[in-house]
């Protein structure tokens, strides 16, 4: 935070922060005195969105085969994804891949300046999905591997609709840089007299969630806890200050 005296020429730096690094001029009227708050209001929430990815791999000695293998192990993780009602817009190809598989050379004189073989080639097809219901993901994550899905990996947790949470974070915000604002008038033997310019961030971190990255295994019964998903929001709030 910084103060910043115009008519009484009194200055006095606390803080840096984010609206005085900004270069557009504030005009302050006679006997007002700036004050630069920075605040942050938090809002917890319950998540009601998860998004995983399962994917297939397979190995081949053709690129064909590999993608053959592929595609038919793919089409049965999309009839499982649909069989448990997960709707065609919250299923998205997220990868799709077919790269040759190359011999290890030892760093030997005999091997220098050699190309490696060409020993076979491994196919990749990576779904994302998005679960609106919750108590469901575990019986999907199970089923998924049922179908051959040989790689999973999340949960990344988030709101469907954000917008109330992001109201009640800066809601939050705003009290608490007006109440901080309010203690260093007082202190100073001043009131705030008007908000001169605001401006803002936002921050989205899941707490208390589960990560599950599986490979090459069968899950069954998959706990899996969403905890609390946190909304922040930073504010930085210019206000002028006048003699009591």
């Amino acid at each position: 935070m910084r103060l910043a005296g115009l008519a009484a020429a009194l200055t006095l730096a606390l803080l840096p922060s984010a609206a005085a690094a900004q270069s557009v001029p504030i005009a302050l009227n006679p006997g007002e005195v700036l004050l630069q708050v920075e605040a942050e209001g938090v809002n917890r929430s319950r998540p009601d969105v998860m998004t995983i990815t399962a994917g297939v791999v397979t190995t081949a000695r053709t690129a064909r085969d590999a993608l053959g293998a592929n595609s038919a192990l793919a089409s049965r993780l999309i009839d499982v994804v649909r069989s448990k009602g997960i709707e065609p817009r919250d299923v998205r190809t997220a990868e799709l891949s077919v790269q040759p598989q190359l011999e290890e050379l030892n760093e030997d004189a005999e091997n220098k300046g050699r190309t490696p073989r060409v020993l076979g080639y491994v196919a990749r097809n990576t779904l994302e999905l998005r679960l609106r219901d919750l108590a469901k993901a575990p019986d999907v994550v199970d089923a998924l591997f049922g179908a051959g899905a040989n790689s999973v990996a999340g949960p990344e947790f988030s709101l469907a609709e954000p917008a109330p949470a992001e109201r009640m974070a800066r809601r939050a915000a705003v009290e608490a840089a007006r109440l901080e604002a309010d203690t260093y008038a007082e202190a100073l033997g001043m009131r705030v007299a008007r908000v001169l310019r605001v401006s803002e961030r936002n921050d989205f971190e899941s707490e208390g969630g589960q990560q599950i990255i599986v490979t090459g295994s069968r899950v069954r019964a998959t706990p899996i806890e969403p905890g609390e998903l946190v909304t922040s929001i930073r504010v930085w709030i210019d206000y002028a200050m006048v003699p009591r």
